[in-house]
């Protein structure tokens, strides 16, 4: 049942509507401030609404409609206005290398100069030097800008079911097409309706992550790599906070380059599991919500995690093979569990009317944080970050149980159920 303040809201607004069809806004906007309303807080629909008050969103929704051939809600003509704001602060993703997408996406894949070079007794091939754009970026546009999120790079993107997307595509049919499905039958989906999320064009599931297989960089208190670089650092490992289950080369054609095939990571006769090695493995969720901080800010999140605090920070390079070193969760390997960046910004949002220019909404972003998770059952955690999400309705249930198909948990004998479930839907069963 509506409020009286959702009600009195409709009417107003509703009015607006009635205003606009007139062609007419002087009524709406009669008190609307000359210097428009300034507030400290995100762009979002509901810190707007209760940042306007009725008066001024009325006009705002009469003045944009007049000014507009799609006619929209207030809550349409909020999201628009932020959308716009969040769009003129937008930095582009190609120039955090500027060696171009190539080079990107080439990175993204395990590959290239940051990920294969090593440090030399000479000091050639020094990753501080080497990527020293890296670190200016973080401080100059990490936490000042949108950084775009590169979903058009295929290693990050690898897999969509499109027919004319390549020898490697399938269709939508979902007997054929990759994707995942929340399973209603798991103990841990928590009751979530079964869906199955096509692995189209972006995260399907609002989750991404890296697994880093290599350390490279000595002095940094992370992982085992250490000087002299020619004798203490070749083929050193990350510090261990994750086990591999199973790669499914499937998931990620545009990036390994072969049409198929698997990798198993546990030995279903003995049972043992944690037989690939150290690996490290850091992620990212987002709300379904657009105009949600960690959607908006997913570029920068995706940047701090890969490029910032893991490769110049601690030297973490190198993908596991036959997967993206980072990319859409959907498209990773099949791991137990991965830490977890989410997003603290600090906005000022002002929101303008010019009865010749028309209705505005601007972000000033102060500063971004970037924190580690906070989850229901633990923190610094991609899983329970899902479920808090989850919890706070700003992602559905189904997101967050499919996102479990390929975080399967750290408990013993999950790993080994994962790819004993893999196996089967590849035609293999267990004989005993």
């Amino acid at each position: 049942m509506p409020t009286m303040k959702s009600a009195a809201l409709f009417a107003i607004v509703q009015s607006s509507l009635v205003s606009h069809a007139l062609g007419d806004c002087t009524t709406e906007c009669a008190t609307f401030p000359a210097t428009g309303v300034k507030y400290s807080g995100r762009c979002t629909v509901d810190k707007a609404t209760a940042e306007l008050g009725t008066e001024n969103l009325a006009c705002l929704v009469c003045k944009y409609n007049l000014d507009s051939t799609d006619t929209k809600d207030a809550e349409g003509v909020l999201r628009a206005l932020c959308g716009d704001a969040y769009a003129a602060n937008e930095f582009s993703f190609s120039k955090i290398s500027g060696r171009g997408d190539q080079f990107d996406n080439e990175h993204y894949s395990g590959g290239g100069e940051w990920n294969y070079e090593i440090e030399t007794a000479t000091g050639e091939d020094a990753l501080d030097v080497d990527a020293a754009r890296v670190d200016e970026v973080f401080y100059y546009e990490a936490q000042r800008k949108v950084i775009e999120f590169p979903d058009y790079l295929k290693s990050v993107n690898p897999f969509t079911n499109s027919a004319e997307n390549g020898p490697f595509s399938d269709t939508n049919d979902p007997a054929n097409g990759h994707g995942l499905y929340s399973d209603s039958t798991e103990e841990r989906a928590n009751g979530a309706a079964d869906k199955f999320f096509p692995d189209l064009d972006g995260c399907d599931i609002n989750a991404a992550y890296c697994c880093f297989a290599q350390d490279r960089q000595a002095g940094d208190n992370n992982g085992n790599c250490a000087e002299p670089y020619e004798y203490n650092c070749v083929d050193k490992d990350p510090a261990d906070n994750a086990n591999i289950c199973y790669v499914d080369h499937k998931r990620s054609t545009k990036a390994n380059h072969v049409s198929g095939g698997f990798s198993v990571f546990g030995d279903l006769k003995t049972g043992k599991e944690d037989i690939e090695g150290p690996i490290h493995c850091h992620g990212l969720v987002w709300g379904d919500d657009e105009l949600q901080a960690d959607n908006v800010y997913k570029g920068n999140l995706l940047f701090y995690v890969s490029m910032y605090d893991h490769m110049t920070q601690r030297g973490y390079v190198r993908n596991i093979p036959g997967a993206p070193m980072c990319s859409c969760a959907e498209n990773m390997p099949v791991v137990t569990r991965s830490d977890c960046t989410q997003i603290a910004a600090s906005e000022d949002t002002t929101f303008t009317y010019d009865a010749t220019e028309g209705v505005a909404a601007s972000v000033y972003i102060k500063d971004l944080n970037f924190n580690a998770c906070q989850g229901v059952n633990a923190n610094n955690n991609l899983e329970e970050r899902a479920k808090q999400l989850e919890e706070d309705n700003k992602l559905s249930s189904e997101k967050r149980a499919a996102l479990q198909q390929v975080l399967v948990g750290s408990g013993a004998g999950k790993c080994n159920a994962a790819i004993e479930k893999f196996l089967g839907t590849q035609g293999i069963q267990r004989t005993s």
